[in-house]
């Protein structure tokens, strides 16, 4: 019995360090990275908003709209998506865009449809 229990002892104690040995944090290597040296570019740089994140946003403010489409244009520092969707009901394909750094939706311009007025013939 004094054996049985001086080897569960030598066992728990083996575990329990290999346990607590097993939590200590990695010692950071020692090789020294070149990386903090270069510049990022604002192109290089990893967008905050997705193609399925400007998807999302458009869903979202147009209610009943299907989205097709997603694509990413860059003018100078800035980027956006040009979103392309159909709303429920419509055979014409409308284009919001998004902002890829803010994520700021952009409705698109109301149509420039000219209407003419109704001209009554005179009586």
């Amino acid at each position: 019995m004094l054996a049985r229990n001086a080897l569960m002892l030598v066992a728990a104690t083996a575990l329990t360090a290999a346990v607590a040995g097993a939590q200590q944090p990695t010692k950071p290597s020692t090789t020294h990275s070149t990386t903090s040296a270069k510049k990022s570019t604002s192109t290089s740089a990893p967008l905050p908003i997705s193609s399925d994140s400007a998807k999302k946003i458009v869903a979202a403010n147009e209610s009943g709209a299907t989205v097709s489409s997603a694509h990413l244009h860059h003018k100078g520092d800035k980027a956006y998506y040009t979103v392309s969707y159909k709303m429920k009901g419509e055979s014409k394909s409308m284009s919001a865009t998004v902002d890829a750094h803010t994520g700021a939706f952009t409705p698109p311009a109301p149509s420039a449809t000219t209407t003419k007025p109704a001209t009554k013939k005179p009586s």
